[in-house]
């Protein structure tokens, strides 16, 4: 369990930073007090999470293993965890675009009307995930 907690919390951490950094190709994000806006950003986090879980789960269905990422058919499942992620953000993206529930700068690059730096977020970090779960699950010192 503590393994699990403490993988969710480096999610998070991931996800946090990315959103943060990102911030400002938001204009929805323009002009917002510090405080309000990492409220956004660890708001957005948390959902971040919800989605990496969801793929995640996608994944282990796929590989028929929670610890999918430890075997050695590891792969497929993580082109899964990735695409997964990738869709359920994108289509979430669109949404709270369409809705205004935020806005580009005009400086943000798009891909089909998307922002390139959230789809780049679902690309990169599920691979850096996956690779943190390698490294927690075959640490001694991580042990339950």
């Amino acid at each position: 369990m503590k393994r699990w907690l403490a993988f969710v919390l480096l999610v998070l951490a991931l996800n946090f930073a990315w959103e943060m950094s990102q911030a400002p190709w938001f204009a929805s994000m323009r002009g917002l007090p510090f405080w309000r806006a990492t409220l956004l950003c660890a708001r957005a986090a948390l959902g971040d999470v919800v989605i990496a879980a969801i793929a995640f789960a996608f994944a282990a269905a796929v590989a028929k293993s929670l610890a999918w990422p430890v075997n050695r058919r590891a792969a497929l499942a993580t082109v899964v965890f990735i695409l997964t992620g990738l869709a359920i953000s994108a289509a979430y993206e669109g949404i709270a675009l369409r809705s205004g529930k935020w806005r580009y700068e005009s400086r943000m690059p798009t891909l089909f009307g998307l922002g390139l730096l959230p789809l780049l977020q679902w690309c990169l970090l599920p691979i850096a995930e996956v690779m943190l779960f390698r490294l927690m699950w075959r640490s001694k010192a991580m042990r339950d």
